[in-house]
């Protein structure tokens, strides 16, 4: 390996190393709201964005020359700033807007959760050291972070909502009922594809608490309050089981997929959409492993997993995989219904 070679290594992994200061910046501009006081083809000038935002101009000029140095935003000599293409996509009224990601993912629970990762290492929750607490309790404890939770799922930028509303036939039932639902996207984006079925978000109490009438498809979409431990509500053509799986080790993931099978009817299916991890890492990308980390920080043993260990899971709770649905998202959708000898 030649020398410049190595420094191009070296340069990187500095880089990657010091990640954790590019994400903090750009939840401070994400908390400001900066994105959206920039017009998409216009330019301000700091003092105005400073004075917009109530904080000083010169260490927010120092903290936007710095994202500019990684593309994020365009500062001018002058004080001027511009977006950049990646800084629209902080705007608030961007597709998949990453604004909520930049908020969430360095929000003070994930942030001190990360702090404690070690302990993962040796059998405990990372979350759990650093809270005291379990992550869903942190956040019924949190409701604006538990909003800022849903709204990221809402515009997470695998583009799952959009992905399972075409890539899979939902014309033909009556009800879907996706469990835990949150704030009810993947349901909005399929009504408004399909006009035939109506939809139910299964979810805990003060999350469906949170979903307006105004966010419910025209009447289209009931809320249901409770936990998928106990029961799943009875009566859906379809169910959905959205990136949900992977928060909860193999254990609950059981005791979650028996609730599901004890309400599916004859003919009914469940719809399992999770990214599935690629074994060996060359092959996989690299934000799947992250979000495997995720889980790790915040549950201990709640995981992204491969296709196998999602058939082992449904075979454990008397379910069979029908197929394997690609879709142009990361996320695939896992049709699965009763095993005929269950």
């Amino acid at each position: 390996m030649t020398q410049d070679a190595v420094d191009d290594d070296r340069g990187a992994l500095d880089l990657l190393i010091r990640g954790f200061q590019v994400s903090r910046m750009l939840r401070l501009v994400a908390d400001l709201g900066l994105a959206d006081r920039i017009a998409k083809d216009g330019s301000c000038h700091v003092q105005d964005l400073a004075d917009a935002c109530a904080v000083l101009a010169t260490p927010l000029l120092r903290v936007l020359r710095a994202l500019a140095a990684f593309g994020v935003f365009r500062v001018g000599a002058d004080g001027s700033v511009c977006h950049s293409p990646r800084s629209v996509l902080l705007r608030t009224d961007a597709p998949n807007s990453l604004h909520h990601g930049a908020r969430f993912w360095t929000a003070p629970g994930s942030w001190k959760a990360w702090s404690a990762l070690d302990v993962a290492l040796t059998g405990d929750v990372p979350h759990q050291a650093a809270w005291n607490t379990g992550r869903f309790q942190y956040l019924r404890e949190h409701p604006d972070e538990a909003r800022n939770f849903d709204a990221f799922m809402a515009n997470f930028p695998d583009q799952r909502h959009q992905a399972v509303a075409t890539g899979y036939d939902f014309s033909g039932p009556t009800l879907i009922t996706d469990v835990g639902g949150g704030n009810g996207e993947a349901l909005r984006h399929i009504l408004a594809r399909f006009p035939g079925p109506r939809g139910l978000v299964f979810d805990r109490d003060e999350v469906v608490a949170a979903i307006p009438p105004e966010a419910r498809s025209g009447g289209r979409i009931d809320v249901q309050g409770g936990s998928f431990f106990d029961h799943v509500p009875p009566g859906a053509d379809i169910y959905l089981l959205i990136r949900v799986l992977h928060d909860w080790s193999d254990d609950d993931c059981v005791r979650i997929l028996r609730n599901c099978r004890a309400a599916l009817a004859a003919g009914a299916r469940l719809l399992i959409v999770e990214q599935l991890l690629e074994p060996d890492p060359t092959l996989g990308r690299a934000t799947d492993y992250l979000v495997d980390m995720q889980m790790m920080a915040m549950f201990g043993t709640a995981r992204e997993r491969t296709a196998n260990e999602f058939k082992a899971l449904l075979q454990a709770s008397g379910l069979e995989l029908a197929r394997v649905i690609s879709t142009r998202s990361p996320v695939a959708i896992l049709e699965a219904l009763r095993s005929a000898d269950s």
